[in-house]
């Protein structure tokens, strides 16, 4: 019996094999625990895969949103034709491609102030095709994909299977310009789509007079830009920001704030401080010792030096517009025009032939096919006005004298200097005509235009040459002065 109490005690008190027994009693709970860690991060990965198609999807589509009529059709066409993703642990097993037959999108006009509240139906484009320009965002669903679980819920009441979707917002600012000139300009094409007028190589090279539209805005008129929220912006704030180039805030296609008024005199002198004009007399505008407006480093103008004791040239800041142009001659404008455009034909020889240049200096001035160029065949202006700086022609005399130099200022500009930009208005609608009457109107653009300064500015008429503009027709010149602001939202 002793034998026997001391057995159970023993027994009483041994722990062998517990670890067995607990480890059997855990088994189940430790693989559902894993299984079920295993099913979250699948779960995980395909969320994952299909927002980062949403978003993608998202963002193609926003891309397009530029304000302009078609602009919901070629998103479509981004969404079906520039984006291929994959996802993988959904019911099919293996690696699948999620294309945009798998989505579902809403072209919107606007968003909530909060990123928890719902769209409502107000802010949803419901007809595409006349209100496509007033999209600006885009929402992306992606249609649920089925999802099976290796753990099963069901033991537990639940379902081994459930849907996995992705949501995705994304939208266009619009084209967005720094370093703007104050400036913008009707479209100078009536009828036509100004995007698609400037496929054609002539637009590049053809003369512009942009002429102050006052009360009556036509194509090819021009007026002033104003920061957004000075509507105090004054004629000697407008004056400084012409002659340094640029206005002191970014400025948006879908919305810019006009300035309607007069080429005023300061006007007049802020434009010429690109070639090397300035104001004569201490504290007068515009200052030759001012940095912030600099000539250009090529400002032949046609132009002489107003003599003084019969020696011209004795004064470099002291001149007046010459008379002759066999010995001065400017960059000359074309040689008819049709409104405010011209024809693209200028007297591209006898700029040579006044400023006495010889086949030998332009002998490397060809066009793309090798050919010189002569008045059958002129060249743009702004690539003469370059070639000239590149050959070190500026300092050759013309036959009368003038040079291309700059010799008033202290400092000489970078060669965009006489580069200016300006945003571009439909003007024929309705809708801007009535923006435009009063002095300060907040119209959308159809997009950002640039132009070279032909001739300094001596009488009410501002003459240029197109040289660019933003966008896919452009000529990539503005590629990186103009930027698309896409991002997504939620």
């Amino acid at each position: 019996m002793k034998d026997m109490l001391h057995l159970a005690s023993r027994f009483k008190d041994d722990q062998d094999g517990v670890a067995l027994i607990l480890v059997s009693i855990m088994l189940p709970v430790i693989i559902g625990f894993a299984l079920l860690v295993v099913d979250i991060s699948r779960a995980n990965g395909l969320k994952n895969d299909l927002q980062k198609g949403a978003d993608a999807f998202a963002i193609a589509a926003a891309a397009e949103l530029d304000g302009r009529s078609d602009s919901i059709t070629r998103a479509n066409r981004a969404i079906a034709n520039l984006v291929d993703n994959t996802y993988r642990f959904s019911n099919a097993g293996t690696q699948q491609t999620l294309t945009s037959a798998g989505i579902t999108r809403r072209y919107l006009r606007s968003l909530p102030a909060n990123d928890s509240d719902p769209i409502p139906a107000s802010m949803v484009i419901a007809d595409e095709v006349n209100f496509a320009h007033e999209a600006q965002f885009v929402e992306v669903t992606v249609s649920p994909v089925g999802f099976s679980a290796v753990f099963s819920a069901s033991f537990f009441g639940g379902s081994n299977s459930f849907n996995v979707g992705a949501v995705a917002v994304a939208g266009n600012s619009g084209a967005i310009i720094c370093e703007m000139t104050p400036l913008f300009i009707c479209n100078p094409f009536p009828g036509q789509d100004f995007h698609t007028v400037a496929t054609d190589d002539n637009f590049y090279r053809r003369s512009i007079k942009l002429v102050v539209g006052g009360t009556s805005w036509g194509p090819g008129n021009f007026g002033f830009l104003r920061p957004k929220d000075d509507h105090g912006y004054g004629e000697d704030k407008l004056a400084e920001d012409l002659a340094r180039g640029t206005l002191p805030e970014c400025v948006s296609r879908r919305q810019v704030y006009t300035q309607t008024g007069n080429l005023t005199e300061k006007a007049k002198a802020a434009f010429n401080t690109r070639f090397d004009i300035y104001a004569k007399g201490a504290g007068a505008f515009p200052s030759k010792s001012n940095a912030s407006w600099p000539p250009a480093p090529n400002i032949r103008k046609g132009f002489m030096y107003t003599p003084k004791g019969g020696n011209p040239g004795s004064n470099a800041c002291d001149m007046q517009l010459a008379t002759d142009p066999s010995r001065f001659r400017p960059l000359t404008p074309d040689t008819a025009f049709s409104g405010q455009i011209g024809n693209g034909s200028w007297d591209y020889e006898g700029y040579l032939s006044a400023n006495g240049f010889s086949a030998a200096d332009m002998a490397g001035f060809t066009d793309e096919d090798g050919n010189a160029y002569s008045n059958s065949n002129p060249p743009s202006r702004y690539e003469l006005y370059k070639y000239e700086i590149a050959h070190n022609l500026v300092g050759d005399a013309s036959l009368g004298g003038e040079i291309g130099t700059p010799a008033c200022h202290a400092t000489v500009g970078d060669a965009k200097r006489r580069m200016i930009h300006a945003a571009v208005l439909d003007c024929s609608d309705p809708a801007v005509q009535t923006q435009l009457q009063g002095q300060s109107g907040s119209p959308p653009a159809i997009g950002f235009a640039s132009f070279f300064l032909t001739e300094a500015v001596t009488g009410n008429v501002v003459m240029a040459e197109i040289v660019d503009i933003d966008g896919v027709n452009g000529r990539g010149t503005m590629t990186n002065f103009v930027r698309e602001d896409v991002q997504l939202y939620r």
